[in-house]
């Protein structure tokens, strides 16, 4: 009997999942959340279910959401980023619209804050394969410019 490290690392994620929310549920004030997209066009009802209403419901639970705009991402990894402001604004728009509150949340874009992005690969390298190969903006991404992640040597 073979193990599928990718499913076994999901059954991990998965039981830590469920142990942090009976955590949020009793103590929220102890948390603060990390979330954002990259303003590369308008969200769409996968961005609605995926994340949005669970942001929303993080905040109003109490914890402590900060919401990021990649931009800083999206100027360095797109070749025309003449509409990224357009782009941060429609972002904007869209988290107002399904609920997240700028007096309960702080929404904030990455490129005005100087130390993100001297934070990034420390961060960057935090990500394991397995998690990677699952992350559908990463698939994504590596679609698009005809690459794929490989779990070790081919």
């Amino acid at each position: 009997m073979t193990t599928d490290p990718n499913n076994e690392s999901f059954e991990i994620a998965a039981q830590r999942s469920r142990e942090l929310e009976v955590k949020l549920q009793i103590h929220p004030e102890r948390f603060r959340m990390l979330t954002g997209d990259r303003p590369t066009g308008p969200l769409h009802i996968g961005h609605l279910f995926g994340t949005l209403l669970n942001r929303v419901r993080m905040q109003e639970l109490g914890i402590d959401v900060f919401v990021l705009i990649a931009d800083y991402q999206t100027i360095t990894d797109r070749d025309a980023p003449e509409q990224i402001r357009g782009d941060v604004i429609g972002l904007v728009a869209d988290y107002l619209a399904v609920g997240i509150n700028p007096e309960k949340s702080t929404i904030f874009a990455n490129s005005q804050i100087a130390e993100l992005n001297q934070l990034m690969i420390p961060f960057l390298s935090l990500v394991g394969v397995a998690e990677l190969q699952r992350n559908p903006t990463v698939k994504e991404e590596l679609a698009k410019n005809g690459a794929r992640v490989s779990a070790g040597p081919s």
